[in-house]
């Protein structure tokens, strides 16, 4: 079930870089601004809305059918009409991140689960967008593979979670007075996206550069996910972003001292939205959408606002020391149990 979530995050990346990255629609880059405002309105800020959705539905599976459908169609309707294939392009992503997230939060090994989950999606926006600017002709898989996914969650239905792990009305978070400790994070998430995206924009047309800074990324979710599940700490994660920090203002023109940068941000998002959860209370649906909608698009408006990376990254220093500081000491919760 994990390897369906984690392939259809990847799908769905991918053809958000193919459809934004290339000739679609056939515009220079200024006149494409639009489609990638509307694109990330509706993929990023389209999130906490299919989040209060999902938290009031059962079946999380139906809706992740859903967003694989909206993926097929988003391919079947690219040559007719750009303007519909980003549409449904932006709300197959927002289910499908939200969905996904929650579903993943909700399996055994529930750290590495969503590390697992959220590492797809970089290496695939990465690739779509590569292949958008060196192929004219889409490849025959994009059709197929949305549909053999939908077709292998349909054929699971039966052993997907059902109903959520909501916290008890009258169990309290695991971290008292966590209201602004939670604030603290997401400013933190905040910055970390907006550098990210820095990253990426100084990467972008360097292929090799891209790519390693994407499979880095990759990586670096992956690990932040196990971390989450041996040091479930708010501490660990404000600590990978202080190193994140570190390697980014000193090493950044190394590309190995860039990648190990790069992997160190990324996996501060499986481990907060891990945290987002069980620690803070969040529904499943919610943490996805914190982690990966709403931080995202506030970190994309954030960007343009830091002429400079060292400026970007003095500001997510101090935040991820105010998380360290203002964090309680210890585990907020036992290892948890189980397999990936």
């Amino acid at each position: 079930m994990l390897a369906i979530l984690a392939a259809s995050h990847g799908i769905n990346d991918f053809l958000a870089g193919w459809l934004l990255g290339g000739d679609l629609p056939t515009a220079p880059g200024w006149m494409r601004l639009p489609w990638l405002v509307v694109y990330a309105a509706l993929a990023f800020g389209g999130q906490l809305p299919a989040a209060w959705l999902l938290g009031r539905s059962r079946r999380l599976d139906v809706w992740m059918v859903a967003a694989l459908a909206l993926m097929a169609a988003t391919v079947a309707v690219r040559s007719h009409s750009a303007a519909e294939a980003i549409l449904l392009s932006g709300v197959a992503s927002a289910i499908c991140h939200v969905a996904g997230g929650a579903l993943a939060l909700q399996l055994p090994g529930a750290a590495r689960a969503i590390g697992w989950f959220a590492a797809p999606g970089v290496v695939g926006l990465a690739a779509g967008g590569w292949l958008a600017r060196n192929s004219a002709a889409p490849p025959v898989w994009m059709m197929a593979a949305p549909l053999i996914l939908l077709g292998a969650c349909v054929a699971l239905r039966t052993c997907w979670p059902v109903g959520s792990e909501n916290r008890r009305a009258d169990e309290p978070p695991a971290i008292d007075g966590h209201d602004w400790l939670m604030l603290l994070l997401l400013l933190a998430l905040t910055l970390r996206s907006a550098l990210w995206d820095l990253v990426q924009m100084a990467a972008v047309g360097n292929g090799p550069a891209l790519f390693a800074v994407a499979l880095a990324g990759a990586v670096g979710k992956v690990m932040g996910g196990w971390a989450a599940s041996r040091w479930p700490s708010v501490r660990h994660t404000s600590a990978a972003l202080l190193g994140a920090c570190v390697l980014l203002e000193f090493a950044r023109g190394h590309l190995v001292g860039l990648c190990a940068g790069v992997a160190l941000l990324q996996s501060a998002i499986p481990s907060s939205i891990y945290l987002l959860h069980r620690s803070f209370g969040a529904t499943p649906a919610a943490a996805a959408a914190y982690g990966l909608g709403l931080t995202v698009a506030l970190g994309g408006l954030a960007a343009p606002a830091f002429s400079q990376a060292p400026s970007l990254v003095l500001g997510l220093a101090a935040a991820a020391l105010a998380v360290w500081h203002f964090a309680p000491r210890g585990r907020a919760h036992p290892v948890e149990a189980g397999a990936m």
